[in-house]
Order: structure tokens, then C-alpha cells, then sequence
């Protein structure tokens, strides 16, 4: 449960394991300790105590990402549940099979993800003792004691778990909140540059993965918006930019992404991008929009140059991709402002830095 703190879905597989083998091998020795004490061990033991070594071994050849799942901690606790079971008339005393089950119940709810699995596997371990108690006819004898053992510590693991898994949770949405914070555009509320490159790298990962999986890049400068910033005051201003955020927001589909990457500049990140039409669609929805008049006491109107990269640019970085976009919509101001450009990599990037791109790409998938 310790590990839960670091990511509760993914725990340390090392430590597990060797936390596992060595609970394991304390059953074993135990339980090998005790047979022997007693009398001889007959050959239906001997088998027996093989079984438990080969689930032993088990634990040290289990691929990493199967050791902690709960089929294979139920299907370990089930199986040391039943050697011990098949063991258990031949020792009279209660003390080996109380040390045993605390083990079993130690197993079985170390790695179980919640609270509901912890008492399931609980429950199946006392369960099957108490089955075998009645088939032994041993519940008029002390082993029966040992059931409310056994439900006191799950009823106390099951509650260590629900405190230590609402402590997560608590962590887990204040570091939400204040990464929010730290992400978000406080005028806007769009993602903020930070943000919206770590959404492109995600992008871009995505399409390392899948060929198909394509996106484009448009960054916006708003034309228009310094005129009115400087005449009506910065209050006006924010208010153009606040009704300019949710209008970009309205040309978007489901997925895509609007940030503000700063001052009158804004970044759109579209998914699913089959070619230039795709993205020029976008660009006509959003030239369209910002021909409404916005009202700021009095009408007031922006346009925006915008660039557009495509994700077949050459690219290892976010910021690559971004540079292409700046680059393009510099070309779109130049040419009469209030219209899209495409990126044109051989035309914008200086050739020095398109050969070091070059470079950095060869580097990162080789």
C-alpha cells in the first residue's frame, strides 16, 4: 500500500516481487517446519509441499506486469490455502495455522487495488478455512478462533486501505488544482502555452504511433487589436480577447484543442487531419467568425492572420511545429492581413536551422 502513494494503478513490480517471494518463503518454511515436528511426512504432503514450492517459483518467472494483478494474487492465495488446508488435521495445534493464514491474508491484500478487492480476496481465505473446519468437523476445537482473527485484520486492512486510498485522492486533486493553475490562462481560461506544447507533444507522440493519426497547427494574431487596446483601454481589450476565446472555441470540434499563447495570440490544435482542405476549413470558420462585431460598450471588430503547419512538416518538437505556424502567419500579415498561409518549410526556416532539424529528427529515431 506504501507504493499506492507514488501511482496506485502501477506499483514498484521489483518490490513486489520480493516482497511476495519472501512472504512466501516464511509460509513455506513454516508450514515445512511444523509438518515436520509432527510425524513424517507422508507422501500426499510431499506433494503438497511441492505444489507450494512450484508456486513459489511461480512468483519469480511471472511476467512483471501480471505479479500484482488480482487473478494472480487470488490464484496464489487460493492455492497456499489449499496446501495448507490438505496439511492441516495432521498438526493438532493451532499456532502454525494462525502464523500461516496472517501470511495468506498478508498476501492477498497487499496489491489489491481497492478496498471491495480486498475483501473479496479476504474473504475467500477465511472462507475456505472455515470450509474446511466444518468438512474436518473442527469447529468445536480452538482452530475456530482464528476465524475472527482473520476478519478483525481484514476489517483493519480494508480500513488502512480506505484511509491511505482517500489520501491519494486528496494529493491528487490539489496537485489537479494547482497544475490547472499553473496551465490555464487566467483571462481566457484556455490552455496556456506550457499546456498547449505539452498537448502537441502528445499530438505528436500519437502520431509516431498511428501514421494516420495527422494534426495542424494554426497560430493566430489578432489584426486590429492593438488599435482598439490603446484607444478604449485595457479593460476593452480583455474583453475582446475573453469574446474572441469562445468564438475560436466555437469553430472547433470535439477533441480539438484552442490555447492562448500570449498577448493577441492564439494557438488551435486540430485532430484528424487528412490534408490542407481539413485545415482550411477551420481557418474560413474562424475568419467567418470574427466578422461579428464584438460589443465592448461600444461595436468593435478584429480580424486575424493566421499560419497553419501540418503535422507532415519536418518536426522532432512541439516547438518546431509552432516556429512553422509563427512563420506562416507572418507571410499572411504581409500579404494583406485577415487571411490563412500555409506553412512552406524550404521558404521560412532558414536552411542552417531546417539542416539541424534534420539532424535532431535523424537523432531521436535512430
Amino acid at each position: 500500500m506504501i507504493q499506492a502513494r507514488r501511482d496506485p494503478k502501477f506499483p514498484d513490480k521489483t518490490r513486489a516481487r520480493v516482497y511476495l517471494v519472501t512472504l512466501q518463503l516464511l509460509f513455506l518454511a513454516i508450514l515445512v517446519e511444523h509438518l515436520f515436528r509432527a510425524q513424517p511426512v507422508s507422501r500426499l504432503q510431499g506433494i503438497l509441499l511441492a505444489v507450494l514450492a512450484a508456486l513459489t517459483l511461480t512468483l519469480l518467472v511471472v511476467p512483471r506486469r501480471q505479479l500484482t494483478t488480482t487473478w494472480f494474487i487470488a490464484l496464489l492465495s487460493l492455492g497456499d490455502t489449499a496446501v495448507l488446508l490438505h496439511t492441516m488435521q495432521s498438526v493438532p495445534t493451532i499456532e502454525p495455522w494462525i502464523t500461516c493464514e496472517i501470511l495468506l491474508l498478508m498476501v492477498a491484500v497487499s496489491y489489491a487495488p481497492s478496498v471491495p478487492k480486498i475483501v473479496l480476496l479476504s474473504g475467500l481465505v477465511a472462507g475456505s478455512y472455515a470450509l474446511s473446519l466444518y468438512r474436518l468437523g473442527l469447529f468445536g476445537t480452538e482452530h475456530v478462533f482464528l476465524l475472527p482473527v482473520l476478519l478483525c485484520l481484514t476489517l483493519a486492512f480494508a480500513g488502512k486501505a480506505r484511509i491511505v486510498q482517500a489520501e491519494i485522492e486528496h494529493v491528487t486533486e490539489t496537485e489537479e488544482q494547482a497544475r490547472y493553475k499553473t496551465m490555464t490562462d487566467a483571462l481566457t481560461g484556455l490552455p496556456n502555452r506550457a499546456q498547449f506544447l505539452e498537448r502537441v507533444a502528445r499530438a505528436i507522440q500519437c502520431g509516431r504511433a498511428d501514421r494516420d493519426s495527422q494534426f495542424a497547427i494554426l497560430f493566430i494574431d489578432l489584426d486590429g487589436f492593438k488599435p482598439i487596446n490603446d484607444r478604449l483601454g485595457h479593460k476593452a481589450g480583455d474583453a475582446v480577447l475573453r469574446h474572441t476565446a469562445k468564438r475560436f472555441q466555437a469553430c472547433m470540434r470535439k477533441g480539438d484543442i484552442v490555447g492562448r499563447y500570449g498577448g493577441d495570440e492564439f494557438t488551435l490544435l486540430v485532430h484528424h487531419v487528412t490534408g490542407d482542405a481539413d485545415a482550411s476549413r477551420v481557418a474560413e470558420r474562424v475568419l467567418a467568425k470574427l466578422k461579428e462585431p464584438i460589443d465592448v460598450g461600444e461595436p468593435v471588430m478584429v480580424g486575424a492572420s493566421i499560419g497553419i503547419a501540418l503535422s507532415a512538416n519536418l518536426h522532432e518538437r512541439p516547438e518546431d511545429l509552432i516556429r512553422d505556424a509563427d512563420g506562416a502567419m507572418y507571410r499572411a500579415k504581409a500579404q494583406g492581413k485577415n487571411q490563412y498561409v500555409f506553412s512552406d518549410q524550404a521558404r521560412d526556416i532558414p536552411k542552417e536551422e531546417l539542416k539541424d532539424r534534420w539532424r535532431r529528427v535523424v537523432r531521436a529515431r535512430w
